[in-house]
């Protein structure tokens, strides 16, 4: 491979000798000088001389660098046979051609163990690149696949965000802690709280397609029907007050927790003790209202205060039995809770359309009135073509719409009452039961 690498021609044997050794020690080899037994290779210091040429590098292999030694040592030659210094004999000794022939042997063998180890070095190099080259080609992959990983998971999390903003939309608006004295096992002793916040209006704009269930002229398993068609925990009381005056309910004498509808008990307890002249409409209440203000928030807006400090003064007691010579016989107070039943909001509303409630016309009109102008109107007006007056509660999952409804073909009570359901599917029931009694 290296045919450069000596040929001392005209060098004595000795001399020979002791060219290549000091040719191998620059390459960092020392070899055997009498050509026996196994090579010495060894590296030698890195402080001893070599030509720049054959010194490592990234560039070159120890085959370059022994060739290009070997170059250099056969260019100091010289040309004939070496002169013998003053007094030495002009003829070589006897035995020199064994000598060189020895040289010569002990120099092939030498310059073929380098040139192996060059060519394992070269190897190892090779096989070095191409495990670093396998190494950052797994780490490509490796990267690529975490990153596969992290933009699933990011999309993942999108769509989780995304389906539990629509179930938030779905529900409810809670109403404030103390929106109802339901909270408290006694009700007149629950402090003043803020107006109750309107529910979410974003609900009416993306109002889903209504369960499809067929009425077969049965008002009572019709309205069974729609209460399973729907989520949640529903019951349901109609009274139709002119036409063939049908009535139906499910559920409709089982007691729930009030929301906001016990309003309309206070509201009437109040119409009757400003009758009864034991108060007056002018009459302040805490936050610089009159009593006439505060009948007003309290069903148009379902303000809070109004109702917890009415019934303080009026005396809960009171209120429960008002309601109760109302029809409303399962109304008053539950476990820490003010309850009532479909069938008691249907029968009380029923009573003040008809104009049937121990009040004045004056008072049956003030309450009307205020409840036609009621701003919650995601429940039952939301699935009327009539006009309605209600009176809407929401509060820690519970959705409650209670309603007159005049229908240019008749007037009907509504009451409908749910744990986990929604504005959507009040508004939904609604519709079917107008279709059910008016026809499409």
């Amino acid at each position: 491979m290296h045919s450069r690498l000596p040929l001392f021609a005209g060098v004595p044997g000795k001399s020979a000798a002791v060219a290549l050794t000091a040719a191998l020690l620059v390459t960092g080899c020392t070899p055997n000088p009498f050509g026996t037994g196994e090579s010495g290779l060894e590296p030698t210091s890195a402080v001893q001389a070599a030509p720049v040429a054959a010194q490592h590098s990234a560039q070159s292999t120890m085959a370059d660098a022994a060739e290009e030694l070997a170059r250099r040592i056969e260019q100091a030659q010289p040309s004939g046979p070496v002169a013998a210094s003053s007094g030495a004999q002009d003829a070589e000794p006897e035995g020199a051609p064994v000598q060189e022939d020895e040289d010569r042997a002990g120099v092939d063998r030498h310059r073929s163990e380098l040139n192996s180890w060059a060519e394992s070095v070269t190897e190892a190099q090779a096989a070095d690149a191409e495990q670093q080259r396998l190494a950052e080609e797994e780490e490509a992959r490796r990267e690529a696949e975490a990153e596969a990983e992290r933009q699933q998971q990011a999309a993942e999390d999108a769509q989780e965000q995304a389906q539990e903003e629509a179930q938030e939309d779905a529900q409810p608006a809670p109403e404030t802690q103390a929106d109802d004295a339901e909270h408290v096992t006694d009700p007149e002793a629950e402090e003043s709280a803020q107006p109750a916040p309107a529910p979410d209006l974003e609900e009416s704009l993306s109002t889903p397609a209504d369960p499809q269930v067929a009425f077969t002229g049965d008002m009572n398993i019709y309205l069974q029907d729609l209460a399973a068609a729907h989520p949640g925990s529903i019951t349901i009381s109609l009274q139709e007050l002119t036409g063939a005056q049908r009535s139906a309910s499910v559920g409709g004498r089982t007691a729930q927790v009030t929301a906001s509808t016990y309003k309309l008990y206070a509201a009437y307890s109040l119409i009757r003790q400003v009758e009864s002249g034991a108060l007056s409409w002018s009459d302040s209440v805490s936050g610089g209202r009159d009593l006439a203000q505060c009948f007003h928030d309290m069903i148009v807006v379902s303000d809070n205060p109004c109702p917890e400090e009415i019934g303080a003064d009026i005396g809960w007691s009171t209120i429960y039995s008002d309601a109760a010579a109302a029809g409303a016989t399962v109304t008053g107070q539950g476990q820490g809770a003010i309850v009532t039943s479909a069938n008691d909001l249907t029968s009380m509303l029923a009573r003040l359309e008809t104009g049937q409630l121990s009040i004045s016309e004056a008072g049956h009109d003030r309450l009307r009135e205020a409840l036609g102008a009621n701003v919650h109107r995601l429940g039952v007006p939301a699935g009327s073509t009539g006009q309605v007056l209600n009176k809407p509660g929401w509060i820690d999952g519970y959705v409650h719409d209670a309603a007159i409804v005049r229908h240019p073909q008749g007037t009907y009570v509504l009451s409908i009452m749910s744990e986990g359901s929604s504005w959507h599917s009040l508004a939904g029931i609604t519709r079917s039961v107008e279709t059910a009694l008016y026809g499409g």
